[in-house]
């Protein structure tokens, strides 16, 4: 028998007599004991019928690839600095699990590992991160170890040439997480417990396990360990989000220039959380060649600013441009994507060197992401990848997808991926001052969520992204309905609403407008749902003709917006249900958004003959 102390073997008695009326499946057990001493893990795994080991480069038999030991008398994994040894756990997203396993570490050692709810190199998102004999990742600790998960930290007491073992219990269902320790002749201990959706720092991540990582961190004298007795189990079986929608379609009808509302229900009747994104689609314009930029940077960018990463090693990141529907749906609408660019400047450091510039040998990658949840992308519906010496500095570099993308109604994404150099600045902004916070000046390192680079890092407003996307194709009617939120979760046994606005405004009187109302769900059974909705136009519009002699700006906006047109008598401004919130009257006609919270308002402008129009506007701070 391996090293399983009486106190382990009694606890494991009880968790099977607590569970036995539960499905309990073991998904991944690993003791080392089939493997060759001597040999690399993963290929040994590889060897032995065993897919779950990797190392961070995805190379087996690298030298990340830690090798098979025996201590004690029994085989075990050996890592030591150098080594990343990666274990998948199928980047589930539902259903209850235990990760158990062993670790050693020689006197005056230390060691380090992770739960990732995505593995993706450097591209991952760290769900856990647990040091041993260390207070954080570059600081030493002899006999004590560090716990981060979910914003949250916590201490151990960690021993040498003793194992230690843990347990980290992971519920998908109820985005809920627990750190468990024994030490050797002691009772375990919760030590941590956390939202499972959040990643290490505390901010929203999905609710994936994709896999663990073991790395001595800290140098080749430092650090170095043993693992044994891996095992992964799952718990109560399989679960899923079962999803059911009410209506199972939209037939309104509503005055001309007037707003209406309908609501949709979802009801979770699954074992798991559901998760939905939607949006309005109103599909694709047929033929037509016309061309537009989409884009919150000012045209032509005339004093560009720039960050610059303040690092002694090369850093990766993606700037983003978030556009919701509200912000294109007048203009093109069912369009195609087509292409994507961004400006690099070539910045001057103080001494008059070039600073911009970009790792040696990396690449540059434009994308399009779909919604997501959570404040992340979706997924990616085109990529771009060019090199180094394909970028034109001092001005934007344009790239063509080779599948343009459909712009049918849905919140996206244009970002763009890209290593800087050591101290290197590649973040260029138009120097407006004026960023559309939250949606023209996103930024992210790994794959969580995207953050303001204004609230984050810049340290004043830069203004927005030198980055914008092109679209081409024929414009379609859109804009006449959106949705008061376009994504969420929903508990096992919970319900959720979303309210649907529609608005005839602009449109033609006893004519009939066809969309959906389309998501995009976890629940396996119906991944996508589309609700179709059919709007009719009754009577006679009065305001159609009245809105072209209105120019509203800026839309979206943060702050200030002016009415600019004749005769404006007032301005009374509507919330996304109808319901007044504000009526405006100034000479400048201008009218401030700046304590509103994001979302679309509507604006009656009533000039002195007493005609009215409405006029769609943004909040995006």
């Amino acid at each position: 028998m391996k090293k399983v102390s009486l106190l382990m073997m009694v606890a494991m008695f009880l968790l099977v007599g607590n569970l036995r009326a539960q499905d309990v499946e073991v998904l991944i057990q690993d003791n080392f004991e089939a493997y060759t001493v001597g040999n690399k893990i993963a290929v040994e795994g590889a060897a032995a019928g065993n897919d779950w080991w990797t190392t961070w480069g995805q190379v087996p038999g690298g030298s990340e690839d830690g090798v098979v030991a025996e201590y004690g008398g029994s085989k075990c994994g050996y890592l030591t600095y150098g080594n990343d040894q990666v274990l998948k756990l199928g980047g589930t997203s539902s259903g209850v699990y235990d990760l158990e396993f062993d670790i050693l570490i020689p006197a005056g050692k230390n060691g380090y590992f992770n739960i990732l709810h995505e593995f993706d190199g450097m591209a991952s998102t760290w769900a856990l991160e647990s040091h041993l004999h260390m207070s954080s990742a570059t600081a030493e600790a002899p006999g004590a170890g560090a716990v981060e998960a979910g914003g949250e930290s916590a201490t151990i007491t960690c021993v040498y040439d003793e194992w230690m073992h843990f347990r980290l219990h992971v519920d998908t269902d109820a985005d809920l997480a627990q750190y468990y320790y024994t030490l050797p002749g002691q009772e375990e201990e919760m030590v941590l417990e956390w939202q499972w959706s959040l990643d290490a720092q505390g901010k929203p991540a999905s609710r994936k396990l994709d896999a663990m990582d073991f790395f001595p961190p800290l140098n080749a004298a430092k650090s170095e360990y043993y693992l044994d007795n891996f095992t992964c189990t799952r718990i109560g079986g399989e679960t899923a989000a079962e999803l059911v929608f009410n209506p199972e379609s939209i037939n309104e009808e509503v005055e001309a220039d007037e707003i209406s509302s309908v609501t949709i229900s979802i009801e979770n009747e699954g074992t798991s959380i559901g998760e939905y994104s939607a949006w309005v689609d109103y599909g694709v314009g047929q033929g037509g060649s016309n061309q537009e930029i989409i884009s919150y940077a000012i045209d032509p960018v005339s004093s560009p600013a720039g960050l610059t990463w303040q690092s002694e090693t090369p850093v990766n990141f993606e700037v983003a441009s978030l556009f919701p529907a509200t912000s294109y749906g007048n203009s093109v609408m069912g369009t195609y994507i087509t292409g994507a660019a961004y400006a690099f400047f070539e910045w001057q450091d103080q001494s008059g060197n070039q600073s911009a510039d970009l790792e040696a040998g990396t690449d540059v990658i434009f994308r399009i992401y779909g919604p997501g949840t959570n404040g992340k992308p979706g997924e990616i519906l085109a990529e771009k990848t060019i090199t180094r010496d394909q970028i034109v500095w001092n001005q934007y570099t344009l790239v063509e997808f080779d599948e343009p993308v459909a712009l049918t109604g849905f919140d996206v994404y244009v970002a763009i991926e890209m290593t800087a150099a050591v101290n290197g600045t590649t973040m260029s902004l138009d120097g407006s001052g004026q960023a559309v916070v939250g949606y023209g000046d996103l930024y992210r390192q790994g794959k969580g969520s995207y953050l303001s680079i204004t609230e984050n890092g810049g340290g004043q407003n830069y203004g927005n992204w030198c980055l914008f996307m092109l679209c081409e194709g024929a414009p379609v009617a859109g804009g006449y309905a959106s949705l008061n939120k376009t994504n969420g979760s929903i508990a096992i046994g919970g319900s959720d609403e979303i309210t649907v606005n529609l608005s005839t405004i602009g449109l033609e009187e006893n004519e009939t407008y066809e969309a959906a109302v389309k998501f995009v769900t976890n629940d396996p059974t119906q991944p996508v749902v589309e609700i179709p909705l059919t709007l009719t136009v009754k009577g006679e519009s009065i305001a159609e003709n009245v809105v072209e002699t209105y120019n509203v700006y800026p839309n979206p906006t943060t702050d200030a917006v002016t009415v600019e047109g004749e005769n404006i008598d007032y301005i009374a401004v509507y919330n996304s249900v109808g319901q007044l919130v504000n009526v405006v009257k100034n000479v400048n006609n201008t009218v401030d958004m700046s304590a509103y919270e994001n979302g679309v308002y509507f604006f009656n402008i009533v000039d002195n003959a007493g005609q009215s129009a409405l006029q769609r506007v943004v909040v995006a701070k």
